[in-house]
C-alpha cells in the first residue's frame, strides 16, 4: 500500500505511540485525583505543556486541550468573541475548515454576528491590503487559516496578523495543517487550534491556544479545569504522546520540506500535460484536475491498485457542495468534480511517487 494522504491523518510515529503505551499502562488516575497517582498523571500534563511552551514560544497559560481540530476551532472563534451591536462583524477567508463555517453560520443565524467573506487575490491568498480596507470599527474578530488542506495554499500570516494586532482586532488561526510542517511565529496571534494527528501523534487529541494577552469569554459556568475553558477529563496518554509527536516534527521542518519539494516536483514535472496541477505554496500537497474521470472514481480505482488519495478535506468528503477553497482559485465546478489531492509524508519516496505518475498518466489522462 502506497499512502498519499498524510494531509488526511497520518501514521502514529514510533516514538509517539511507545510514550502513549507507556503512559497509559502506568499512569493511569486522573490527573485531577489528589492522591499520588493523581499527581503523577499531574505531572505529565504539566510537562507536556511546559515542552509544548518551550517549542513554540508560547505561555503555557494559554494552553488548552481538546478532542481535534474541530473541536478546537470551534471552542477557539466563540471564545475570542466579544460582540455587541456595534461590534459583531466576523471577517473570514473563503478557504477555512467546514468547522469554522459551521460555528460562524450557527452564530449568524442566531443574530450574533454578520460574517464577512474576505475576497482572496489570483494565488488564494488574502492580501494585506484587502485585509486593511474591510477591517471597521464593527470588526470584532479575524479568522484565516495558515495552510489550506485541500490546496496546500499559505497565507501569509505574519503581515496579516501585524494588521489585526494594529486594528486592536483578535487573530484567530486555524494551524492544523500548517502546525510542525511550516516554520510559524505565534508572537501577536490570539489563538490557534492543532490536531495531533496530522503530525503523527494520535487521534482524538488536539491543542488549542488562547493568549493571555486576548479577552477570552468562557464558554461553560463553574469550569475549573483547564483555565476554565474546558470542562472533562484529560486524556493523559494521548497529550504525552502529541507533545512527543509535536517536537520530532518540528525540529525536522527544514528536512521534511525540502523531502516534500522533492517529490512534488518529480510528480508536477512527470505527469501528463492533459492533468492539471494546482500546485499550492506548500510542498507537501500538490492537486492534480483529470482531463475526463471523476475524483471520486480516481479515488476508488486508484485505492483498489494500492495507492491512497484523496478529493478534499475528509471532513467534507460527503458534502455534495463544491469545495469553497477549489473555488476560491479559480476551479469550475466541472473542474472540482475531477479533482484529487496528492498530500506527501516524510516516509513516502520518488519510487513511490513514480508509480503514481505511471498509474495516473495510463489510466485517466
Amino acid at each position: 500500500m502506497i499512502y498519499f494522504d498524510h494531509a488526511a491523518t497520518t501514521q502514529m510515529s514510533e516514538s509517539a505511540l511507545k510514550i502513549y503505551m507507556q503512559v497509559a499502562q502506568q499512569f493511569y488516575a486522573n490527573s485531577d485525583s489528589l492522591h499520588l497517582f493523581g499527581n503523577q498523571s499531574s505531572n505529565i500534563i504539566t510537562q507536556a505543556k511546559t515542552n509544548i511552551s518551550e517549542l513554540l514560544h508560547i505561555p503555557t497559560e494559554g494552553l488548552v486541550f481538546t478532542n481535534g481540530g474541530t473541536q478546537g476551532n470551534q471552542l477557539g472563534i466563540v471564545s475570542l468573541l466579544n460582540t455587541s451591536e456595534e461590534r459583531c462583524d466576523v471577517l473570514v477567508s473563503p478557504l477555512e475548515h467546514s468547522s469554522v463555517y459551521q460555528t460562524l453560520e450557527r452564530l449568524e443565524l442566531q443574530g450574533k454576528i454578520n460574517v464577512c467573506t474576505l475576497p482572496v487575490n489570483s494565488e488564494g491568498k488574502v492580501s494585506p491590503e484587502v485585509l486593511e480596507n474591510a477591517i471597521t470599527h464593527r470588526t470584532a474578530l479575524i479568522i484565516i487559516q495558515a495552510v489550506n488542506s485541500v490546496t496546500g495554499i499559505v497565507q501569509d500570516i505574519s503581515d496579516l496578523k501585524i494588521i489585526a494586532k494594529n486594528n486592536d482586532v483578535p487573530f484567530f488561526m486555524d494551524a492544523v495543517q500548517a502546525i510542525s510542517k511550516i516554520p510559524l511565529d505565534f508572537v501577536d496571534i490570539s489563538g490557534f487550534s492543532v490536531s495531533s494527528h496530522k503530525f503523527n501523534g494520535p487521534k482524538g487529541c488536539g491543542l488549542l491556544f488562547l493568549s493571555p494577552n486576548a479577552i477570552v469569554t468562557p464558554q461553560y459556568k463553574n469550569v475549573f479545569q483547564q483555565n476554565g475553558i474546558l470542562p472533562g477529563t484529560v486524556d493523559v496518554p494521548a497529550i504525552a504522546s502529541l507533545a512527543v509527536a509535536l517536537q520530532d516534527n518540528y525540529l525536522k521542518i527544514n528536512e521534511n520540506l525540502k523531502h516534500f519539494q522533492e517529490l512534488k516536483f518529480k510528480l508536477v514535472t512527470s505527469i501528463a500535460q492533459t492533468i492539471k496541477v494546482i500546485k499550492g505554496d506548500f510542498p507537501g500537497i500538490c492537486g492534480l484536475v483529470l482531463p475526463n474521470t471523476q475524483g471520486q472514481e480516481v479515488v476508488t480505482k486508484m485505492g483498489q491498485l494500492g495507492i491512497c488519495l484523496s478529493t478534499v478535506s475528509a471532513c467534507s468528503i460527503l458534502d455534495p457542495r463544491p469545495d469553497p477553497s477549489l473555488r476560491s482559485v479559480g476551479l469550475m465546478d466541472s473542474e472540482i468534480s475531477r479533482y484529487i489531492r496528492v498530500s506527501f509524508g516524510f516516509d513516502n519516496t520518488l519510487e513511490e511517487v513514480e508509480i503514481l505518475v505511471k498509474k495516473l498518466n495510463t489510466l485517466f489522462a
